[in-house]
């Protein structure tokens, strides 16, 4: 037997998210965008993105192409959040997460006119972020991130490192 006002405030609930991530927007020139599908029921939600950006600039060119999946636990879900007009229960508010993501490179020496070297970047990260969705159907969302990455490349050795990260995303709640 199901609940009909658990249906009634399921329905009123935004279960979807377009954004674009704003440090992408950087002087070299890219674009990342994302899209956010929420569980309300488990309070998860699962995201995924993909991104075009320039990676390198003067004697060279670079050109990085990638994706991502995120898995996002909004814990206090159920509660009111800070700034955002949205109803409880939505995807406003604290949330921690995990992604993995793959990307590509290729860099292009400009003076001699050729392909240098291609890799391949893997990902994973942590992360912990607070989506404001203060006004309308805007969502404003910090987070900050703490991941490893491994580069495989064809003619150099493969290398890994951690990494410390902020984000920051602006998108639209639907």
């Amino acid at each position: 037997m199901s609940d009909p006002l658990a249906a009634v405030v399921t329905a009123a609930l935004h279960l979807n998210t377009v954004s674009v991530a704003i440090p992408a927007l950087d002087g070299l020139g890219g674009i990342s965008v994302g899209y956010e599908r929420f569980l309300p029921a488990r309070k998860l939600s699962i995201a995924a993105s993909v991104q075009l950006r320039e990676s390198a600039a003067g004697d060279y060119t670079g050109v990085r192409t990638g994706t991502g999946v995120e898995l996002r636990w909004y814990w206090r879900a159920n509660h009111q959040a800070w700034l955002s007009r949205q109803p409880a229960g939505s995807m406003a508010g604290w949330f921690t997460g995990g992604r993995v993501d793959v990307s590509f490179d290729a860099t292009h020496d400009s003076i001699d006119d050729r392909w240098l070297d291609t890799a391949v970047e893997l990902g994973a990260s942590a992360e912990l972020g607070y989506r404001i969705a203060p006004w309308r159907n805007l969502e404003i969302t910090p987070s900050w991130n703490l991941g490893w990455r491994h580069e495989f490349a064809q003619r150099l050795p493969g290398w890994s490192r951690k990494t410390v990260g902020v984000g920051l995303t602006v998108g639209w709640l639907f």
